[in-house]
């Protein structure tokens, strides 16, 4: 009895864990009530978000592009600019650039590419409001070709700032860059500064040729195993993340097609005219609640502090009618900061050393939730689910006090990490089973982590919450303890 109740305690703390990453609803509409704007998308494969920004990629977008959206402050304009800003001078200017017969290089420092460049200083930019006008690398800003036009979908006026980069390709040095075509388009209303941007990236004519010879081929194929197995370079992820708006380049897949092509052309155009359409403006209202990860799931939003971000992933699942999956990551804009700056002055290595990895590191959280419909479930696991439920609180906790001793001992383990401070605990009232996991850590003897786990589950839902700091201490207590503030609802 005593070992398969152990069994079946183990499978119902698996139940949220096992269950595949997702789903996307049919339309998706992010609001940003403080910043004053909402964005409606279709089927998003992932998306971002911090405070003032919002972006994604759209699972059947044909070109691949990412988009975003930054909110930026009238009072983060004129720290940048050095002059006081709002939307009736805004919008005075973009009236002379629409006047103008031919679109050229404009005078006014907002619709100059100058003042969205990275800044050339390798410290990490701490402010994530600042970070917001980073747009163009050096390297973009330097080789690309940039155009200027006006713009108006419905009843807004747009400065577009447009920029096509050649990409670069070199075998000897072993330089393979895709080329890249990128519009902003730049807006007000309320004395907000909006900045909407669209990147899509292709192979280089060079990079094409080589793939057509032996050796291009064999490389080609180790890249993409890579990609597939070891997912994004940290030197991609570290260029792409140093602006909370620009998740492109770690993030989007490699296409075969070319920028050149007047018809991959027009369907870009006609994509980034529907982005367009999908912006709505109007003016903020006062926060009622703090910013935070929207959860379609769950259907809540659970509060993040201003300076932290997080990545929501929504990949499909195949012939799992009912079944709908949220994974998100947060963590501080300050440490995706450091890992940029890192990557702008060359000093990330191609395989980082544990000790950079713990030194870039602060603290993060991870949140998985699924929800399950009632009358999609069949009789197997209707069955099973009351078999977990009915087992008393006391048996299930006096199994996990019987298993602790023997996981925290198993030298498997301890090769890896040794835990310390170890406590568990499981409860079950009939409707939730929520259990957990708090323990110090040390990995490969010699980095320090904290760790909370929580794993909790209804008959219709349930989630996962992991959050892990450097150290011995939570530096954010109040997101540690996020997942423990998360109400599991029955699905209606």
């Amino acid at each position: 009895m005593k070992k398969s109740l152990n069994a079946a305690i183990i499978s119902s703390l698996l139940v949220v864990s096992s269950a595949c990453p997702a789903f996307a609803a049919v339309k998706n509409i992010y609001t940003d009530a403080d910043s004053g704007f909402s964005v409606q998308t279709v089927k998003p494969v992932f998306e971002y978000a911090s405070r003032h920004s919002y972006g994604y990629q759209e699972d059947k977008s044909v070109t691949d592009s990412f988009v975003s959206l930054a909110a930026i402050p009238a009072n983060v304009v004129e720290k940048k600019t050095g002059v006081k800003f709002t939307t009736k001078d805004f919008m005075k200017n973009l009236t002379v650039e629409m006047d103008k017969k031919a679109a050229v290089k404009s005078d006014y420092v907002l619709f100059q590419p100058e003042t969205y460049l990275y800044p050339e200083s390798e410290q990490p930019e701490p402010d994530m409001e600042k970070a917001l006008f980073q747009v163009f690398n050096k390297e973009t800003f330097e080789d690309g070709i940039f155009s200027y036009e006006t713009k108006t979908v419905g009843k807004q006026d747009y400065y577009v700032i447009s920029v096509k980069y050649p990409g670069a390709f070199d075998k000897e040095k072993d330089i393979d860059k895709n080329a890249s075509d990128m519009k902003i388009y730049l807006t007000s209303a309320n004395d907000i500064l909006y900045l909407a941007q669209s990147y899509c990236n292709a192979e280089t004519e060079a990079s094409k040729k080589a793939r057509e010879t032996e050796e291009g081929k064999n490389k080609e194929a180790e890249l993409k195993k890579n990609y597939e197995e070891k997912g994004v370079s940290m030197e991609t992820a570290g260029e792409a993340l140093q602006n909370p708006q620009a998740l492109q380049k770690a993030l989007l897949p490699l296409s075969d097609s070319s920028l050149n092509d007047p018809k991959f052309q027009k369907v870009l155009e006609k994509e980034r005219d529907t982005i367009l359409k999908g912006i709505t403006f109007f003016k903020p209202a006062k926060r009622e609640t703090s910013f935070g990860i929207v959860d379609p799931v769950l259907k809540q939003t659970l509060p993040l502090p201003d300076d932290w971000l997080y990545l929501k992933l929504n990949p499909d699942i195949k012939n799992r009618e009912g079944l709908k999956v949220n994974v998100a990551v947060a963590l501080p804009y300050l440490t995706v900061s450091k890992v940029g700056a890192m990557a702008a002055a060359n000093t990330i290595t191609r395989e980082l050393k544990p000790e950079e990895v713990y030194n870039l590191y602060d603290e993060s959280l991870i949140l998985a939730s699924y929800s399950l419909r009632k009358n999609n479930k069949n009789k197997e696991i209707t069955e099973f689910a009351d078999e977990i439920f009915s087992i008393p609180q006391t048996e299930m906790q006096k199994a996990v006090d019987e298993m602790m001793p023997k996981l925290l001992a198993d030298e498997d383990i301890k090769k890896y990490a040794v835990l310390d401070n170890a406590k568990a605990t499981i409860t079950n009232d009939g409707q939730t089973i929520r259990f957990n996991f708090d323990s110090n850590v040390k990995v490969m003897n010699q980095f320090d982590f904290l760790t909370r786990a929580t794993l909790a589950g209804t008959r219709e839902n349930g989630l996962l919450g992991l959050f892990i700091a450097k150290g011995d201490k939570a530096k954010t207590k109040s997101v540690m303890d996020l997942a423990d503030t998360v109400k599991l609802l029955p699905e209606k």
